[in-house]
């Protein structure tokens, strides 16, 4: 059983059958309130994977930070119940950014990263046939070299990767790397007044994820005007 409490006054009471299969509750919040709590009753604690307050109509984008991943996690999920969860909450669109955490250590190929990225993909639009994949694609990062911060020199291979992957799967790409300025970039980032990335050269900042969020937007924008341009007349916008 699964009870919720809103400005400690009960609101709503669910009971939850037993079952291996994802199941979810929903409960209309007041416009306003102070707090809410839920309860769960059971001989056996039920496995609670998340919360959702979201509103009943419109887009909805949520931010999962994966602190130190490459990317090549997503086939370790259970498939049964990660597309229940695609399909429950009508995910449309996956944002994939990630790749910094590969570039350290470097390799003169990399076909095994680009198999391990396209695994990935696969398995996710498998899960939901007709979910879109944006792939975003590796930024620039610096070491220093004879006293001067230059770009790893593996940076243009792994993007080629990715971007191989993403194509291999049937996802979008768009091009970080190239859009912040390519091959020794980074440092004007640090170095620019104000400063749009961390001193570690590898990360920017929150003015710099604007900028970069921004010409992402703009790109995608581009595209959609330039496909509503050649599209039939008679084809309604997808």
């Amino acid at each position: 059983m699964a009870e919720l409490t809103v400005d400690d006054q009960p609101s709503g009471m669910n009971i939850l059958g037993q079952s291996s299969d994802l199941t979810q509750l929903e409960w209309t919040l007041p416009e306003t309130h102070e707090n809410i709590k839920i309860e769960f009753t059971s001989e056996s604690s039920p496995d609670v994977l998340g919360f959702l307050l979201d509103p009943a109509t419109g887009i909805v984008f949520d931010n999962i930070p994966m602190r130190g991943s490459s990317g090549t996690d997503f086939t370790r999920m259970d498939a049964g119940q990660l597309g229940s969860f695609f399909r429950t909450q009508n995910v449309k669109l996956i944002i994939y950014q990630f790749g910094v955490n590969v570039v350290p250590i470097e390799h003169d190929d990399y076909t095994f990263y680009e198999n391990w990225v396209y695994s990935q993909l696969a398995f996710l639009k498998r899960l939901s046939p007709d979910l879109c994949i944006l792939v975003v694609g590796v930024s620039d990062m610096s070491k220093k070299v004879e006293g001067k911060y230059v770009s790893y020199p593996n940076i243009v291979k792994i993007r080629d990767a990715q971007r191989k992957a993403a194509f291999r799967a049937g996802c979008a790409f768009w091009d970080t790397y190239e859009a912040m300025g390519g091959k020794n970039s980074m440092p004007s980032w640090v170095n620019a007044d104000p400063t749009l990335a961390s001193p570690d050269y590898t990360h920017f900042n929150h003015s710099g994820t604007q900028i970069i969020a921004r010409m992402l937007y703009k790109a995608l924008m581009a595209d959609y005007e330039a496909y509503m341009k050649k599209r039939p007349k008679t084809e309604k916008p997808g």
